[in-house]
């Protein structure tokens, strides 16, 4: 099979939406941000003749950084070099927006235990550059705030090499905290610090692990929306609050494991 590729459009939402559900148990997000994506631009699809059976996003960020996300084969192409295929003539057409001048950086995160991304990427060229852990919580009855304010320059001591914005991840500089500001702002529960923000929303507590993070969890299970699992996400250098977070009944996705999220950004040789 030769696959073809090309730009999915508004009449590929619902195709888009099926290999969502075929994609982790059917708890794949890229059903939601499918309509966004395709009208943002960038998203390329993979096709067997006219069935959808794979795709993956390019993504403009703050400081000309082209972001790679949502790369998705479906489960019965899997196995075939199809992955590799994707992800080359993604990479491609990043790497064309580099020649031009577009962009400086490609970057990308992803879970621990997607080896078969993190083979292909760091074959690729990629090296891994920060690391972050994510606990999950159950969903509690939600809370509103008035407390809201902008991040400011100093939220880079809590995230020096890259600024959480759900799955992707900003680069720490003004142009990014500008972007960010758009898109969060700042709250303040029970004392502590922290904004909600992500196409799959996450917590970044911007205030130590403590005790008012059960008090604030109603707060932010509001900016999480009903019912969503209150996500946290936690940089790799503050390992240590991780029992606190326990403590409040925070957990592994899998008993026994560290669950990480990792940042890869393109440095060839």
């Amino acid at each position: 099979m030769i696959p073809e590729f090309r730009l999915l459009e508004m009449t590929d939402l619902y195709a888009v939406k099926d290999l969502a559900k075929l994609i982790w148990d059917g708890s794949d997000y890229m059903g939601k941000v499918a309509k966004a994506w395709i009208e943002d631009g960038g998203f390329l699809g993979m096709f067997d003749v006219d069935k959808l059976i794979g795709c993956a996003k390019i993504t403009r960020l703050p400081n000309q950084v082209i972001w790679l996300e949502g790369l998705r084969i479906h489960p019965d192409y899997q196995k075939k070099g199809l992955g590799k295929k994707l992800a080359g003539l993604v990479l491609d057409t990043a790497l064309q927006f580099v020649r031009s001048g577009e962009a400086t950086h490609i970057e990308f995160s992803t879970y621990y235990l997607n080896e078969e991304s993190i083979h292909i990427s760091t074959q690729a060229g990629f090296k891994l550059i920060d690391e972050y852990y994510i606990l999950t919580h159950k969903s509690v009855k939600p809370t509103a705030t008035n407390q809201h304010h902008r991040i400011h320059d100093d939220v880079t001591d809590y995230f020096p090499q890259s600024i959480p914005y759900g799955w992707k991840f900003l680069q720490p500089t003004k142009q990014s905290l500008n972007w960010l500001n758009k898109k969060v702002q700042l709250l303040k529960a029970e004392g502590g610090y922290f904004y909600v923000g992500g196409e799959q929303p996450v917590v970044c507590m911007l205030s130590p692990a403590g005790e008012w993070i059960e008090k604030a969890m109603p707060v932010m299970q509001y900016f999480l929306g009903k019912k969503h699992p209150i996500e946290v996400i936690l940089h790799s250098s503050r390992k240590f609050e991780i029992e606190t977070l326990q403590s409040y009944d925070f957990h592994w996705w899998e008993e026994g494991k560290e669950d990480k999220i990792l940042v890869f950004r393109y440095m060839p040789e």
